[in-house]
């Protein structure tokens, strides 16, 4: 018969392994921009904007675009679950006029055996023109189903609609609980949430 004290030190392995699992080392890059030819992106999914943007391009590691009315760029995902794996918040480079807003949705499912899934959606405010990394938390994203992500999605820029100025997005990935977001550049960028 085991005894309460090896009970107890087998129940704080298991414990310390369940831990070890959710532990996130490293950043997830889910894009870089450099298979945007291709229309897919740094985990080998679909990575495309919706065919109505006025331009598109890229640039580098960057792309470059002018949306279109009701215009939006998307990332499919492989069923994620963000809670098991560490990742705690969505994180990207913009560049967009300044004072605007972004639409940043996350697609999520109850599970990795359903097969629809569950849009919701959070406001991006305030952006300064100039380029900005941006950190949103999967917290903030109301009934979030963080145990599987299958897509993000930016988009309503509608009042934006400055043909001269092209928008920018690089480096989208999904962060560890460990990595706090930057202060200098997400301070200035506010949040609304919301969802359907």
């Amino acid at each position: 018969m085991i005894s309460h004290l090896a009970a107890y030190f087998l129940w704080a392995g298991v414990c310390f392994l369940k831990a070890e699992a959710s532990m996130c080392r490293s950043n997830l890059l889910v894009d870089d921009f450099s298979q945007f030819n291709s229309k897919t992106n740094s985990l080998g999914y679909k990575a495309s904007d919706d065919g109505s943007m006025v331009s598109i391009h890229s640039s580098g590691n960057t792309i470059a675009f002018v949306p279109g009315n009701r215009s939006y760029f998307y990332e499919m995902l492989p069923c994620t679950d963000a809670v098991e794996s560490g990742y705690s918040a969505i994180s990207f480079k913009m560049r967009a006029p300044r004072g605007a807003s972004i639409a940043l949705e996350i697609q999520t499912m109850t599970s990795c055996m359903e097969q629809t899934y569950k849009s919701t959606w959070h406001y991006v405010r305030d952006f300064t023109g100039d380029p900005e990394k941006v950190v949103v938390p999967l917290s903030a994203f109301q009934g979030v189903h963080d145990n599987a992500l299958v897509g993000i999605n930016w988009g309503t820029w509608d009042e934006y609609m400055d043909r001269a100025f092209a928008w920018e997005l690089a480096d989208v990935q999904l962060t560890c609980s460990r990595n706090p977001p930057p202060n200098s550049s997400s301070a200035a960028v506010g949040l609304v949430s919301g969802g359907v």
